[in-house]
């Protein structure tokens, strides 16, 4: 797949494409049935797949109140999951307050058909575009006729009775409801962190953990408590048991990620570990004494074994 950037001399083949327009972030499910849709249609029609998406999200420019905004995935993150459908090219756009002030009309005419040499446009249910977020299906239907291009709408995905967004599934992982949020995503979701160092108090309860510090601060973390997780270090995949909190019992403050990684002796700091959460254990509370802290910690590890079908 091919990443152009919006302000690189890179430019498309000549010939036609066939576009979807959209933020993406979770590449969930109901973005996977779009892309599918768009690499069968440009298939069907020998027109090059073209993803337009954004290197920032929007409502960090467009919103005062998204200073709290968490994402779900990184632009990285986003452009592997896209690559995993065959898309010919991800055209990555600088969202500004400039670029926010185009015209639906502006935006179809001089970058999708003008720029992209768009001749098929694919769309979710609930698609808006366009300065204000005033473009939307009945106006595109208008424009299609217009500039010379097909329009295909795609409708709502749901799970468990809830249309699939990004949206519910960060509010999912905020209520520590990690298995819904990976049902609606369509894989576990995950952070990259890189290993720094921490007091050794893992390490002297008998239980050493790998420190960890979000290499990406925007992203979203799953609310406090403690979860089963798989850890990649290095392509080598690792069972264990995470900690997301303030660590109520030794006094602490702000929020620690301290990873116990089952049979992993090794000395990372300085390096990275890939987090995947599987299932929620229980929320963080604070113990009266470090042995209840460690009959605590011997219990979510029985209960990560039992999940892993290991012998406690």
């Amino acid at each position: 797949m091919q990443t152009i950037y919006s302000n690189s001399n890179n430019l498309l083949p000549a010939g036609g494409t066939c576009v979807t327009v959209g933020t993406f972030d979770g590449v969930h499910r109901g973005h996977a049935e779009i892309l599918r849709f768009l690499k069968s249609v440009s298939v069907q029609n020998q027109l090059d797949s073209v993803v337009f998406t954004f290197g920032n999200h929007p409502r960090y420019v467009l919103n005062e109140d998204a200073s709290d905004l968490k994402i779900l995935t990184t632009l990285s993150e986003k452009a592997h999951l896209i690559s995993l459908f065959g898309i010919d090219h991800l055209y990555v756009q600088n969202f500004t307050t400039e670029f926010s002030s185009l015209h639906a009309e502006e935006f179809v005419a001089e970058i999708l058909v003008g720029k992209l040499k768009m001749k098929s446009l694919v769309v979710g249910h609930d698609h808006l575009f366009g300065k204000d977020r005033s473009g939307n299906f009945l106006l595109l239907s208008e424009l299609s006729d217009k500039y010379g291009f097909s329009l295909i709408q795609i409708p709502a995905i749901s799970s468990s009775g809830f249309n699939i967004s990004s949206t519910k599934i960060r509010n999912l992982l905020a209520a520590s409801d990690v298995q819904m949020a990976n049902d609606m995503l369509g894989y576990n979701y995950s952070f990259t962190g890189d290993v720094i160092k921490g007091f050794g108090i893992g390490r002297e309860l008998g239980f050493p953990t790998a420190n960890l510090k979000l290499t990406d601060p925007q992203k979203i973390l799953p609310a406090p408590g403690v979860y089963i997780i798989k850890a990649m270090h290095d392509s080598e995949e690792f069972e264990g048991i995470i900690n997301i909190g303030s660590r109520p019992t030794f006094e602490g403050n702000g929020t620690h990620i301290e990873a116990h990684l089952f049979d992993f002796d090794k000395v990372v700091y300085g390096e990275q570990l890939t987090i995947e959460f599987l299932l929620f254990l229980r929320e963080e509370k604070k113990f009266s004494s470090r042995e209840e802290l460690i009959s605590q910690i011997r219990k979510d590890r029985d209960n990560a074994f039992k999940y892993f079908g290991r012998i406690c």
